[in-house]
């Protein structure tokens, strides 16, 4: 199959690139914006197609002629965006301006958006695709909006979206691999009390989520991935620390990580829930790390070997 995708040089879309090219039927293109991210596709395998994602024609003109199968759309400005403008451009502009340059294509068969389950306080609830979710910061709204433009466009002219929704993705590359830097250094503090209900999974098994979702799922549906064990996020930090060998942190009030981190990135990190993954497992996924514990040793041991 011939497959788009944005986002390919972040945290989950090189890992997503590579399986899919572990797969020789597949050929792969990748949005780049720049000389450096045309370099690592190419070094991955990938086909770079130079645009911008907040550019609309630039973007439809290097579409335009393309056989695209399936588009993977994981580009995003994430949580710890401040800058409201450069949010909105990326996840709701950015979106809206995918969505036109391949709604017409007529190989597509599907378009499959990253969301997330992250988006406001669920105060411990279990969190199921058929229920709304509680959306409390600008980044939650953001992708709730994307989803709502591409299931309409569903629901009306049967253009074959589908949503995966993950819960906090960690391994050792990306934002995690930050917070592991931080908490080797003795500068990682929790906010409130670590009580509160974390949802994670590993990056490897929301890439296998990706797949299965790709091969598997209908138009119009959501999905929720997530592992199978629930954990808090003070015991989730503590079994960090202890595989980095360092002191368990701190913690701090809710109204200084505000200040030091921003409200919305904190209401994120602090929400409490918990998220269902039952709908996935039904298409036949299964996590390779079902709980934290077992995720985080692969973490780190990855980590170790770089």
């Amino acid at each position: 199959m011939n497959i788009f995708v944005t986002g390919g040089t972040g945290f989950l879309g090189e890992r997503l690139i590579r399986s899919l090219l572990s797969t020789k039927d597949h050929k792969v293109s990748a949005l780049a914006r720049s000389d450096s991210s045309a370099a690592n596709l190419t070094h991955l395998g990938a086909e770079p197609i130079r645009a911008n994602l907040t550019d609309a024609a630039a973007l439809k003109d290097a579409l335009a002629d393309r056989s695209i199968d399936v588009v993977f759309h994981l580009a995003a400005e994430i949580a710890s965006q401040r800058n409201k403008s450069k949010l909105h451009a990326a996840n709701v502009d950015g979106t809206r301006y995918l969505f036109d340059a391949v709604k017409h294509h007529p190989s597509l068969k599907k378009f499959i958006f990253v969301s997330t389950v992250v988006t406001g306080e669920a105060n411990g609830a279990l969190l199921e695709e058929h229920d709304p979710l509680p959306v409390d910061t600008e980044y939650g709204r953001s992708k709730q909006w994307a989803e709502k433009m591409l299931l309409d466009a569903y629901h009306k002219d049967n253009f074959p979206s589908v949503i995966l929704r993950p819960c906090h993705i960690y391994g050792e590359d990306g934002w995690f691999g930050d917070v592991i830097s931080r908490v080797e250094k003795g500068q990682m503090r929790i906010p409130g009390d670590g009580k509160n209900w974390w949802d994670v999974v590993h990056v490897d098994d929301v890439t296998s989520a990706l797949i299965t979702v790709m091969e598997q799922a209908d138009a119009g549906e959501i999905f929720h991935v997530c592992d199978s064990y629930p954990v808090t996020m003070g015991e989730f930090v503590a079994e960090t620390a202890r595989l980095a060998k360092v002191k368990v942190p701190g913690n701090v009030p809710r109204w200084l990580a505000n200040i030091a981190l921003g409200k919305d990135t904190v209401t994120s990190v602090m929400r409490s829930a918990k998220t269902s993954n039952a709908k996935l497992k039904n298409l036949g996924w299964q996590p390779d790390y079902p709980n934290f514990r077992s995720g985080l040793a692969q973490t780190f041991s990855a980590r170790n070997e770089q």
